[in-house]
């Protein structure tokens, strides 16, 4: 018994394959009245029915791919589009905010106080040491967050902090490069995602 139920359940994924046709209707029908237990005999209908259900399902499965290479398409045109931009940056003065890896700074005052939030009034982490390197990851009021080269996060005062490059950077674009999946425009000698741009001049305008 077990051959002939793995005979038709080979017969039937074999079908479900493909879209299905009459012919491989035909052929369902005939294997599984040929293999069916005499004493408790499929009904036609529903057999007829399942395979309609495994004709709905392979069109959906279909229609997935099919919503599937669109989403793909779309993704493609976009970052054609924003290679298409930062190309176009070429040759012109750019103003743009550094990653927040790029951005790094110095306390430059004794015993500064490390909060764990961007208020003077909440807990104290720990106390820094004048020339304590750490990366910017950004501004909230009046309070620097910052991550130490031991990986803790926490909050210093602007004052307390000295940044070693500007997060803002402004230059002439000099070129375009894809880094990830994503493109960087050149500005000077830094790599910027286009997304970090935030004014763009010609060069005529340069002087205004």
């Amino acid at each position: 018994m077990s051959g002939i139920v793995g005979s038709t359940q080979e017969s039937t994924a074999s079908a479900v394959k493909k879209v299905l046709g009459k012919d491989d209707f035909l052929k369902l029908m005939i294997t599984q009245l040929r293999y069916q237990d005499p004493l408790e005999p499929t009904d036609n209908k529903d057999f007829i029915a399942q395979m309609a259900q495994f004709s709905s399902l392979e069109q959906m499965a279909n229609m997935s791919k099919g919503f599937e290479t669109m989403a793909q398409f779309q993704e493609s045109i976009l970052r054609e589009s924003a290679v298409g931009q930062a190309i176009n940056l070429i040759g012109k003065t750019v103003s743009a905010i550094l990653p927040v890896e790029s951005v790094t700074g110095k306390i430059n005052t004794e015993q500064t106080k490390l909060y764990l939030e961007a208020d003077k009034n909440s807990m104290t982490l720990q106390t820094l040491a004048k020339d304590t390197p750490v990366t910017v990851l950004a501004l909230e009021g009046g309070m620097y967050e910052v991550l130490l080269q031991n990986g803790t996060r926490g909050y210093v005062a602007e004052d307390a902090l000295t940044i070693d490059d500007n997060p803002r950077i402004t230059g002439v674009a000099t070129g375009m490069k894809l880094i990830d999946g994503s493109p960087h425009v050149t500005i000077n000698g830094k790599d910027v995602p286009l997304t970090q741009v935030e004014e763009v001049k010609l060069a005529a305008e340069e002087g205004v």
